[in-house]
């Protein structure tokens, strides 16, 4: 027989299970909004209490769903042991699997991981060197957050794939994955929402920059580790602020992301 605490906690996990629900809903149109999806493909995924207070489940898209259609009942849950799907309907992508519940294992410190093929991003993945140059403010704010990872083997779900990919994230925030896309990791939906946003971002003035085939000026480490360390003094506050903008904008276009 349950007990009054046992249902408290439950009670808690559910409202905390939906907040995440409701956070991982809204990045998933967000990125949408920004143009930054691809078809119904890529994953985001966001830890949170399990709906009936035993521990943990992983939130993911469930496959075949299209970004602009995501609501926070849609999303299933991922025992991160077993890997089973123990809340919603659907399944999980393969790929979307094997790459995201080894990384939430690894690192318990860590609460969302995101993937996805943003354009300019994906085109700097593309290049034979796909380091992001330390040109602009934006750049900047991403020196020594960076990670790279140029041995593409297939799809996540293929070897020890994801297993290296966690590896090489220790430490960072993005990780560039050559030949392949980008993918962002960090304790909250909006910190790891906002950074992919802004690498975006910085990969597109890059590019650009690096079309007029002239010299790009990079700044010293010096400048560009004070403008980092600028952004981490900021904390999340405005990371947490531009989720929440988003969150303004669908609660006026697609106020159902949150059913």
């Amino acid at each position: 027989m349950a007990t009054g605490l046992d249902s408290l906690q439950k009670t808690e996990a559910e409202r905390a299970n939906q907040r995440a629900r409701e956070n991982l809903a809204a990045s998933y149109r967000g990125l949408e909004y920004y143009g930054l999806a691809e078809g119904i493909c890529n994953h985001l995924s966001l830890r949170a209490p399990a709906r009936n207070g035993k521990g943990d489940v992983m939130l993911l898209v469930p496959y075949g769903i299209h970004w602009s259609q995501m609501t926070a009942s849609s999303l299933i849950g991922i025992d991160m042991q077993t890997e089973e799907v123990v809340e919603g309907e659907g399944i999980g992508e393969e790929n979307a699997v094997s790459i995201h519940v080894p990384i939430h294992r690894a690192m318990k410190d860590i609460n969302c991981v995101m993937h996805i093929h943003a354009p300019y991003a994906t085109a700097l993945c593309c290049l034979k060197e796909p380091r992001l140059k330390m040109i602009h403010q934006t750049c900047m704010r991403f020196y020594g957050k960076v990670a790279y990872d140029s041995e593409y083997g297939g799809a996540g779900c293929m070897g020890d794939e994801s297993v290296r990919l966690a590896s090489k994230m220790a430490g960072k925030q993005i990780l560039v994955m050559g030949n392949h896309g980008i993918m962002g990791i960090g304790k909250s939906a909006a910190a790891v929402f906002d950074n992919l946003y802004y690498f975006e971002r910085a990969a597109m003035t890059q590019m650009l920059a690096d079309a007029t085939g002239k010299e790009l000026a990079e700044v010293s480490d010096e400048v560009a580790k004070g403008v980092a360390e600028y952004f981490d003094s900021c904390g999340d506050s405005f990371k947490i602020d531009h989720l929440e903008a988003i969150k303004k904008v669908l609660e006026k276009k697609e106020p159902d992301f949150r059913s």
